[in-house]
């Protein structure tokens, strides 16, 4: 008797720990493919002044001072130049926010920036209040962009958490510039998903002793 609640115990704390597991917070620097991926297709050069918010291929942003968007010839300094679309904060310390109209597990898109022409260029993951900071990257220190005299030359950067909470995502400083926006549920990582098999297997067994 004893040894069978000891083991339906167990069971239930192995289940109980896949299900839940703490919070991992990544800084992407490839595109995971697991998304929705809207790439922008505004035109023109505008937005100059306009704080927003402005509807852009159905996603809601707005920017600090600015949200300028379009598809003329955009300077990055050391970093090239871009003539496709983009949404940009055309500003070296501004920022632009996106409302991604959900909550979510990861967000990124295509992007670059014009190194040092004022704050570090950042990417931050804000919660449904718009407000709390989940997870903030300096990419200029921790995974920066480099494509010195290329045309529409950029990377992938984004934030992945293991919770779904992500409501905004925000682009700051350096003329921080991006195309394409994805979206969705990150994959899950490999200890977790053998965390849940030993969970369902202990509780099973479990059950199994008992009957």
């Amino acid at each position: 008797m004893n040894n069978t609640i000891k083991k339906v115990g167990l069971g239930v704390i192995l289940a109980g720990l896949s299900v839940a597991p703490a919070v991992h917070a990544t800084l992407l620097t490839t595109d995971p493919g697991t998304g929705t991926t809207t790439v922008f297709t505004t035109t023109g050069n505008q937005g100059f002044g306009n704080s927003g918010p402005v509807t852009l291929d159905g996603f809601s942003w707005s920017g600090n001072p600015q949200i300028t968007y379009g598809n003329a010839g955009y300077g990055l300094s050391s970093n090239g130049n871009w003539s496709f679309s983009w949404i940009a904060t055309n500003n070296g310390n501004g920022s632009i926010t996106v409302d991604l109209g959900g909550d979510y597990d990861f967000v990124g898109g295509f992007m670059n920036y014009a190194p040092n022409s004022g704050g570090p260029a950042t990417i931050t993951a804000l919660a449904a209040d718009g407000v709390t900071v989940l997870e903030s990257y300096d990419l200029s220190a921790l995974a920066p962009i480099s494509t010195p005299g290329q045309t529409n030359g950029g990377a992938f950067r984004g934030i992945s958490r293991t919770q779904g909470d992500i409501r905004f995502f925000q682009l700051s400083n350096d003329f921080i510039i991006i195309h394409s926006l994805e979206i969705g549920q990150s994959v899950p990582e490999p200890a977790t998903l053998a965390l849940f098999g030993l969970g369902l297997f202990g509780l099973g067994f479990s059950r199994y002793k008992k009957a």
